[in-house]
């Protein structure tokens, strides 16, 4: 999984505004039918809340296989990138576990399963059998499609506002949600993903690496080479979840399908926002606006951060430009979203 940990969006515990030593305080757990297998989600918040209707909010998380809620000192925190506390008034916010990813860890665990992905070879226990068979676009988009079609039937949830958000491989998912499946979802909010396709960053990195002067032009190349056979056999083999480099063969193929297509089939207002500092993804969203404009599409509201990375770290730098201090600005960025939501739903 080595590789893909580069390709990960990674969530902020907020452990001085969401705690609390009761789960059903924290949030209510659902388990959706799914076939032979259930979908489980949480949505933010106590059963009273439950009882008043308010717009919805999905939020897509990232690729990594990580439970989103922690259990730490007889204490339950969420996993999220901003907190959702701030904006509980106004929408009902709803997370989707991963199949064959567990809900609840300790801190302990998630401290090994840092550890462990740096590993050729991680434990069964931090990369199950069940992710690995299901972890693919196609899977994401389903169960995200099936959780808002039952959610929006229910009597506490304003159907006139659905938003969905989702970021790195989450902006993948919502991009082929929104433009191909899903129409009760009316806001988009897409982040820390690219107009092309995954497998892409890997060929970006290693051409870094040589201008970095890692390796030389010489090694680089062999590499990049050697990505290309990669890619010829996950061709060969697309559904494979036997076959690995660095993550199932189904895994890289059905995410490095390109996501412009879907974007632009995306009708609904749609926010994307992006850090500057993002080396892989950056570069693709700059381009973005031009091809809004050359299909005739005016929906798009492009937001960069300048020199912040894909987690919307802001950098710092010394007089040379080398980084020396990150500072999370993530809950900044949620803001402006929600300024966007409201301003937007104004219209």
């Amino acid at each position: 999984m080595k590789k893909l940990l580069l390709l990960v969006l990674v969530c902020i515990v907020s452990k001085t505004i969401a705690q609390t030593t009761r789960l059903e305080d924290l949030c209510q757990v659902f388990h959706l039918p799914d076939g032979k297998d259930t979908t489980t989600f949480i949505i933010f918040g106590t059963k009273e809340d439950l009882q008043v209707k308010k717009p919805l909010f999905i939020f897509r998380q990232g690729s990594q296989p990580m439970p989103f809620i922690v259990l730490d000192s007889a204490r339950y925190f969420l996993l999220a990138p901003f907190h959702f506390r701030d904006y509980k008034k106004d929408y009902h916010f709803v997370i989707i576990q991963k199949p064959g990813v567990q809900l609840i860890a300790t801190q302990q665990f998630l401290d090994d399963y840092q550890k462990a992905l740096t590993q050729p070879n991680p434990p069964e226990k931090f990369i199950s059998k069940k992710y690995l068979a299901n972890n693919y676009r196609e899977r994401y988009v389903d169960q995200c499609d099936k959780v808002i079609n039952y959610l929006v039937k229910q009597t506490w949830i304003d159907s006139r506002k659905v938003v969905f958000c989702g970021g790195s491989e989450g902006f993948t998912v919502g991009a082929d949600l929104v433009g191909n499946h899903n129409k009760s979802v009316t806001h988009t909010i897409l982040f820390s993903g690219k107009q092309g396709r995954r497998f892409e960053v890997l060929i970006q990195q290693m051409r870094e690496r040589v201008t970095k002067k890692e390796m030389n032009p010489e090694e680089g190349q062999k590499e990049i080479e050697q990505l290309y056979s990669v890619w010829q056999d996950i061709h060969t083999y697309p559904e494979a979840i036997d076959k690995m480099y660095g993550d199932t063969y189904r895994a890289w193929y059905s995410f490095s399908q390109p996501t412009l297509p879907n974007l632009l089939k995306i009708n609904i207002p749609l926010y994307i926002a992006y850090g500057t500092a993002d080396e892989e993804m950056a570069p693709s969203l700059d381009m973005l606006p031009l091809e809004f404009i050359a299909a005739g599409k005016k929906n798009l509201t492009l937001k960069p951060y300048y020199d912040h990375d894909h987690q919307f770290f802001k950098l710092k730098r010394d007089s040379t430009g080398t980084v020396i201090a990150k500072e999370y600005n993530g809950d900044a960025v949620a803001k402006d979203w929600m300024e966007w939501l409201q301003k937007t739903s104004l219209k």
